[in-house]
């Protein structure tokens, strides 16, 4: 076959794909169902998956995932970085900005590494770098994302060389530059010496979530964003907390993770924490992430979600007898000590239904199905092995309550 009738064919591929307006991969639903086909969902909330056989109609809140067949996540560099107040961080190729005008507040926009660009409004950020990859992080930076002012904002930018930090109100980002008030004088600075902003902890606010059914979106090019699912079929769009709509074509999508009130992440829970110091240190646990880093690795197999703990950590969260059934995988990260040795327990309204054996560094984790039938508590708790905590980075990944 010629060279020019296999690209015939594999534009007629890709033809045919858009034409069907569906992506292509593995369903899990929250009844434990993994279904292969073509994935639409409509604005309503009302899914379609074609499979082999026939079509099979779900609602959006019935979905666990949906990981598109064939899809990498890219490590893809960005010259930018944006932090969110509703907890989502950003990697950005573009920044420039609008200053507020014709009843719309000062924006930030962001051009992502997928080509769609997010309409921010200033008082939804919590923090910006910009230039990270053409100049070192500022001093201080990291210790201000932390502990922000509560009443003014930080300013870094770069002349003759030097980097200065400065309290000030930042009012617009615009195209060439950031404008600002610095003791009740206005002052301009150009976005090529601009290194970034913490924003005050006081001078914006988190935006109201979207109602559930929330979906996560991962991307091939590497951004992740939460937010209402408005269509899943040619295109892929998103409402974010904070009011824009993420727009990308579906071959852009990689993976779709749901929550609903049929199903919530424990991460998305507050839960009260019970703590014993090992070694005087008493180490902090985490949603969605190991001490170690992003995410959790276990056995090869990398899980967004879940709450990472060190022994001994015991987290007690109140369900309100909505839920049936607590799933989880559990185990010690990849990236955790050769000696790790650590016991994992969940109780349920106060009484200890499981106890696993000493978990270890390398060990297959264990896959949990506890039946809550409506308790008012669950409480998850890791406790020191043999070896007394060096290298426990605990895992409950995936960790997740279900209505049935």
């Amino acid at each position: 076959m010629s060279r020019a009738s296999t690209a015939s064919l594999l534009v007629a591929g890709l033809l045919c794909a858009t034409i069907a307006g569906q992506a292509k991969g593995v369903v899990r639903t929250i009844d434990g169902r993994r279904i292969e086909g073509s994935l639409s969902v409509a604005a309503s909330g009302a899914a379609s998956l074609q499979t082999d056989a026939t079509e099979v109609g779900l609602e959006l809140a019935d979905l666990v995932s949906f990981e598109c067949a064939g899809a990498e996540v890219r490590d893809v560099r960005t010259e930018h970085r944006v932090w969110l107040r509703s907890g989502v961080e950003l990697s950005v190729k573009k920044l420039s900005g609008r200053a507020a005008g014709d009843g719309r507040p000062a924006a930030l926009l962001a051009t992502l590494p997928c080509g769609a660009e997010l309409e921010l409004p200033l008082a939804t950020l919590r923090a910006v770098r910009h230039g990270g990859l053409m100049r070192p992080q500022p001093t201080l930076f990291t210790q201000d994302l932390a502990e922000p002012p509560a009443n003014e904002d930080v300013i870094y930018v770069i002349g003759d060389g030097k980097t200065q930090r400065s309290m000030v109100t930042l009012t617009a980002v615009r195209a060439a530059g950031i404008d600002f008030l610095l003791r009740g004088e206005e002052y301009e600075f150009g976005l090529e010496g601009w290194a970034g902003v913490v924003f005050g902890a006081n001078t914006g606010f988190a935006p109201d979530p979207q109602p559930r059914p929330r979906a996560v979106v991962v991307l091939t090019t590497g951004e992740r964003v939460e937010g209402r699912l408005l269509e899943l079929g040619k295109r892929l769009r998103c409402r974010l907390d904070e009011g824009c709509v993420l727009d990308v074509p579906i071959e852009r999508l990689c993976r779709l993770e749901v929550s609903s009130d049929k199903l919530v992440w424990l991460s998305d829970l507050q839960p009260e924490v019970e703590q014993t110091a090992a070694f005087d240190r008493t180490w902090p646990w985490y949603n969605n992430r190991s001490v170690a880093g992003p995410g959790f690795e276990l056995a090869g197999t990398r899980y967004d979600r879940g709450v990472g703990m060190v022994p001994r950590t015991r987290l007690t969260y109140d369900l309100a007898g909505r839920f049936d059934l607590f799933e989880a995988v559990i185990g010690i990260d990849d990236r955790g000590g050769p000696a790790a040795h650590a016991v994992f327990r969940v109780y349920v309204d106060g009484a200890q239904v499981f106890e696993s054996e000493p978990m270890v560094h390398e060990q297959s984790p264990e896959t949990l199905r506890v039946a809550l039938n409506r308790a008012k508590t669950l409480t998850v708790e890791v406790d020191f092995g043999k070896n007394y905590d060096l290298g426990d980075f605990c895992a409950f990944a995936d960790a997740r309550v279900v209505q049935k």
